[in-house]
């Protein structure tokens, strides 16, 4: 059998649910930009898609991802300001300087139209998100919506897989190294995808859930992220995961948040402190492939990363250009020589470090002060005591901003509009400033879709709101 028709699942089931469970234009455009993202985040290789097809900037898949990203921008265009939203001038401006320092570096990169392509397709990103996402999720509905759509990705990608993966057919999954990787081309992309993915889930069994099978259903799609974030040994995917878990329950259990904290505490004390389970974490981690006998703990095993080998190789180049950078995109580049893996040379595999490589301190600075702005409002967020229903939609958008934050410490992709993961951390976090400007008042109304009747107060996905 093909293993293309895999990939045509895939195309097929989100292009059904486009067309036939989303009637709202914005996000019908929206979920095809994240689509396109999905075909590139998958083995292309395996499924039959040439590098011509989608590598070059003049490739027939590129073209189209530039062309859906157009289309992203326009609807947001169009996308009219909530009457009751409130501004963050702050947040604007230092938004507009990051981007707009993007943009400049590309003059004294070395590579002007590389440089500036990526810039401008990051500012492209950032205004769809920016104008249109966040008046999108201003309303309670739209943010049901959205979490449909991603509760349905989940479904789509990762339990098929794992079905294949323990049946041992194998059809259309990816095995690299021992590593498990489902439908996407390396096991990094899978765990970060199943790490940011898990809140919907969640989200779904706890919220939107009410019948036995779809409670039990749920419980089967969480346990398959569990296997799968196992059998992938993802190391930023599983850490991801339990943070983004964490975070979760946190900001939802008013009453339980020390005992969170607690019990959180209570296993990485026992990760440390047990010679058993530290060995046995270690052999994870080292995904069963110790270069070195003396791998033995895990202080050990940060020496011998290869990761802090590039970090600490790079790191007095990029404090000679400390002031400007290397210009947007172009950082990277340097990391080779600091390297004996080709594969892992290709990305500086870790976000923050790479800004500073490309902007210097003030891109630095200008991208810290804005996550320290949207951090201040997901906090303020965690502390409202409103409906259950509101903190758990607050809990989702937190948890995803959270647990992304984390893993792009490790993995390089924050400022990559092509990769499927800047996709899925920064839309929530729009989704953290939208909820930080949403007043109550804004969804009591019920909404109508046109040439649909009106649904309930918050939509199709009816939740449960007796608990409080």
């Amino acid at each position: 059998m093909n293993p293309a028709f895999a990939l045509l699942f895939i195309v097929g089931s989100f292009l059904y649910l486009l067309r036939y469970r989303f009637r709202d234009n914005f996000l019908r455009v929206y979920g095809l930009f994240f689509l396109i993202l999905v075909v590139y985040a998958t083995n292309k290789a395996y499924f039959g898609i040439s590098p011509e097809m989608s590598e070059s900037a003049g490739s027939p898949l590129s073209l189209l991802r530039w062309a859906l990203l157009g289309l992203f921008v326009w609807q947001a265009w169009r996308y009219k300001m909530p009457d009751t939203f409130r501004l963050d001038v702050p947040l604007a401006t230092l938004s507009v300087l990051l981007l707009s320092d993007m943009l400049l570096s590309a003059i004294y990169a070395e590579s002007f139209s590389y440089s500036f392509l990526r810039a401008m397709s990051f500012v492209l990103l950032a205004y769809a998100l920016m104008k249109g996402m966040t008046y999108y999720f201003f309303s309670s509905v739209n943010c049901l919506r959205y979490f449909q759509l991603k509760y349905y990705a989940a479904w789509i990608l990762l339990f098929p897989a794992i079905v294949m993966l323990l049946s041992g057919w194998g059809y259309g999954i990816t095995i690299i190294m021992n590593q498990y990787a489902g439908f996407f081309g390396n096991q990094n992309m899978f765990g970060t995808f199943s790490a940011l993915i898990t809140p919907y889930v969640i989200f779904h069994w706890r919220i939107v859930a009410q019948k036995r099978w779809e409670k039990v259903a749920d419980g089967a799609l969480l346990l398959t992220i569990l296997i799968g974030l196992w059998y992938s040994n993802s190391r930023n995917g599983t850490i991801s995961c339990v943070l983004a878990v964490t975070v979760y329950f946190f900001i939802v259990n008013l009453q339980s948040r020390l005992k969170i904290i607690a019990a959180a505490t209570c296993v990485v004390l026992a990760l440390v402190i047990s010679p058993t389970l530290q060995s046995d974490l270690v052999n994870f981690v080292r995904k069963g492939t110790d270069k070195s006998v003396q791998v033995k703990d895990l202080s050990s095993q940060l020496n011998e990363e290869e990761r802090f080998k590039m970090w600490r190789g790079v790191w007095p180049q990029f404090w000679k250009q400390k002031l400007t950078g290397y210009g947007f995109a172009a950082s990277h580049l340097l990391v080779f020589p600091f390297t004996r893996d080709e594969e892992a040379g290709r990305a500086l595999h870790n976000s923050y470090l790479e800004i500073f490589g490309d902007l210097g301190l003030p891109g630095l600075l200008l991208l810290l002060l804005v996550l320290y702005r949207v951090a201040g409002k997901a906090f303020s967020l965690s502390q409202q005591r409103g409906e259950y229903l509101e903190r758990s939609i607050n809990a989702v958008f937190i948890s995803v901003f959270v647990a992304g934050s984390s893993n792009a410490f490790f993995e390089s992709w924050m400022f990559s509009v092509g990769n499927l993961t800047s996709l899925l951390y920064w839309v929530p976090v729009a989704g953290v400033v939208a909820r930080w400007a949403w007043k109550p008042a804004s969804v009591r109304e019920p909404v109508i879709v046109a040439g649909a009747s009106p649904e309930p107060r918050y939509g199709k996905w009816q939740p449960q709101l007796e608990r409080k």
